[in-house]
């Protein structure tokens, strides 16, 4: 075991003793900066620690938890991607922050690729052009990453590019994405992911309509896709009905749905029927009907459309 020349133990378990007994004493972030250069990656992540739980100064320690992203240690790195997420809300941009931030894109940890362009679309720094670079990113999560970032900057041509990409994870992606910005404009490319080979984007993309509007030619394919063989297809048609205008073919179909053996479907279905029910009141002997359908949350939606 080795020592300092005046008799410390230099072994990092003492090392992280000592670092603990000064987090006791609420130690300055200068007090802190030798553990967190410390040799030994131990060290370095438990001051991380005791740096997030300390600091007063979020200005000057912002950057050194986005440099702790691209540390030679995977568990730091781990540390510093949980810590940079959980401390977002007080976290300070600023040059050297930011600096750190790019660096990390570029690193080949793919998780700490994800918190880096996380960091930077949360804390506003980044730029729809600096994200159409990352969407290059071999990582597939990644790339759902940077849809996070179109999303914040309600990026829709950048959307519609990923919506392109290969794996159904970054199109799912993308409509959730859509879904959540919730303008028209998206409409478009919710109705030519409806039609996507699979499912769960498909069902994504219809639920997504809900938010953004549903034209008559998007009504058309959710009508259809409430004969779908998976049910999360037929919840998402119900779901984008509930947003189009009432005719005579959504109207059967949703009632038809009220019969579906899947539960999340019958009661997309009386939603849609519900949110129909002011301009249709030919619809009322359906929504009584699913008053006594097996299921309570059915039920209650049909009692609140009736007596709204």
């Amino acid at each position: 075991m080795s020592t300092f020349p005046d008799g410390t133990d230099t072994a990092p378990s003492a090392r992280i003793v000592n670092l603990l007994e000064l987090a006791e004493a609420d130690p300055t972030q200068e007090e802190l900066e030798e553990f967190l250069r410390d040799p030994a990656p131990d060290v370095r992540r438990t001051a991380l620690s005791v740096l997030s739980e300390s600091a007063e100064d979020w200005a000057q320690a912002s950057p050194v938890f986005a440099a702790a992203l691209t540390d030679e240690d995977r568990a730091v790195r781990v540390a510093a991607t949980k810590l940079v997420r959980e401390l977002s809300e007080v976290l300070v941009p600023g040059p050297e922050f930011d600096a750190a931030l790019r660096r990390a894109t570029g690193h080949r940890d793919a998780v700490v690729r994800i918190e880096a362009i996380d960091a930077l679309w949360r804390h506003r720094l980044t730029t729809v052009e600096e994200l159409r670079g990352l969407l290059a990113d071999p990582d597939v999560a990644v790339r759902c990453e940077v849809v996070l970032g179109f999303v914040s900057l309600d990026a829709l041509d950048a959307l519609d590019r990923a919506g392109h990409d290969p794996e159904p994870a970054v199109r799912l992606a993308v409509t959730r994405g859509l879904g959540s910005v919730g303008d028209p404009r998206g409409a478009a490319l919710l109705i030519r992911l409806a039609g996507d080979p699979e499912f769960l984007v498909r069902a994504a993309a219809l639920s997504a309509m809900a938010h953004t509007g549903c034209s008559e030619d998007a009504a058309l394919i959710a009508t259809t896709a409430l004969s779908d063989e998976a049910w999360e297809v037929r919840q998402g048609g119900a779901n984008a009905l509930s947003a189009a205008a009432p005719d005579e073919r959504g109207t059967a179909a949703l009632a038809e749905a009220l019969a579906d053996p899947n539960l999340d479907v019958r009661k997309a279905a009386v939603k849609a029927l519900g949110a129909w029910l002011p301009s249709r009141p030919a619809i009322r002997p359906a929504l009584e009907a699913a008053l006594s359908d097996v299921d309570a949350d059915v039920r209650a939606h049909a009692r609140m459309s009736l007596t709204a």
